[in-house]
């Protein structure tokens, strides 16, 4: 079971592990994390994913939870980003989850109350034997805590490193993305979103998302006119 939180938070539609981009750099940590979303694994109890806003860190946080909501297990993901604004009780009745996700931890840090809530989460989750995933934008070893301790928890486990995609490969990405959608973005297509759209890697699968709801709607294949149509909604 996937605990969907109550405060305005979903999870991305198709944060999979099959709709994540792999390439020769990232590949050994998608099968370290499918390893750990195994429902037996034993070999780790908590891992630490670290890079740029543009890596795909919380679509394999999101990952891993349906991985394991698919297994009969319970899985809860908390996006810390967001839910810091609804304070401490998000880190509260959570005693009966077999992971817990923490995404941007970097968001929290140097807040005392937050840092020693974190601590003690993450200590009662060794104590009961749950898994923990956390995401940072630094190594675990360079992110400044206010409580020493706090510090000393987020390196207990092991740390990975997420490349960013190139520029070559996010043309790619889309691609993968859409065809899993069931339609397919032809290389005039992508050319012309590139030149005229952000191409942050948000940016671009908030598009695919509303090209994609719109061409359901409407019946529509996914044309360089089909695009200016609905991207000027």
């Amino acid at each position: 079971m996937l605990k969907q939180l109550t405060l305005n938070v979903a999870l991305r539609e198709g944060s999979r592990f099959s709709s994540f981009y792999k390439n020769s750099e990232n590949k050994d940590v998608i099968s370290i994390l499918k390893n750990f979303s195994e429902p037996f694994q034993t070999s780790q109890q908590q891992i630490f994913l670290w890079g740029g806003a543009e890596t795909g860190k919380s679509h394999l946080l999101q990952a891993v939870c349906y991985e394991l909501a698919e297994q009969g297990m319970h899985a809860s993901y908390l996006p810390l980003k967001v839910l810091s604004l609804y304070g401490l009780s998000v880190l509260t009745g959570l005693q009966n989850t077999n992971l817990i996700a923490i995404d941007d931890i970097d968001s929290i840090l140097g807040d005392r109350a937050w840092e020693e809530g974190l601590f003690n989460l993450i200590n009662q989750a060794r104590i009961s034997g749950q898994r923990l995933l956390f995401s940072g934008s630094q190594n675990p070893r360079d992110l400044k805590c206010n409580l020493p301790d706090l510090a000393t928890r987020l390196v207990w486990g092991s740390c990975y490193q997420l490349p960013e995609l190139s520029g070559e490969e996010k043309p790619m990405m889309l691609k993968l993305r859409a065809k899993q959608r069931g339609f397919d973005l032809n290389d005039h297509v992508i050319d012309y979103i590139y030149k005229r759209y952000p191409r942050d890697l948000n940016s671009l699968l908030d598009m695919l998302d509303k090209l994609d709801k719109e061409s359901l709607r409407q019946k529509a294949k996914v044309t360089i006119p089909f695009v200016k149509q609905v991207l000027s909604l």
